[in-house]
């Protein structure tokens, strides 16, 4: 199995779930991640991660045009933005929507922005988790 996890920037959302991924997958499953645009994967993102012991080293922000979208099994699509943006694949069942709420877009206090990274954190990792499973895809919780 070859997954892309696709968000706006590739600085949060996508990164989490390529850092899940190269967790949680079994061998020889494959993972990347990418954006409509890129920007560094920011601090929060990466301690968000480390408080559940997961690393982000060697990853980096990578653009859509990177890739061949078609060479995945399924393109998972983290924002609202993603979703509207990805091309049309020769396949189109092989993209999975599944719009986590942006945490770079939480103002507020220190506590407030480090809930939000964990509350996105733990929301991607169930859907990692229900793609190695084989599940469907579960609702997001109402926010």
């Amino acid at each position: 199995m070859k997954v892309l996890f696709m968000c706006t920037a590739n600085s949060c959302r996508s990164q989490m779930a390529e850092a899940w991924a190269h967790a949680l997958f079994p061998e020889p499953w494959e993972v990347a991640s990418c954006g409509l645009i890129t920007y560094p994967i920011s601090m929060e993102t990466q301690e968000a991660m480390a408080e559940v012991g997961i690393g982000m080293d060697g990853q980096y922000s990578k653009s859509i045009d990177q890739f061949d979208l078609d060479s995945f099994d399924r393109i998972v699509t983290l924002s609202r933005e993603s979703g509207q943006f990805l091309p049309t694949l020769k396949d189109p069942a092989r993209h999975l929507r599944w719009p986590v709420p942006d945490p770079m877009a939480v103002a507020g206090s220190q506590a407030l922005v480090r809930a939000a990274f964990a509350r996105g954190r733990d929301q991607i990792r169930t859907l990692v988790a229900a793609l190695v499973a084989g599940s469907p895809i579960p609702p997001l919780p109402d926010e």
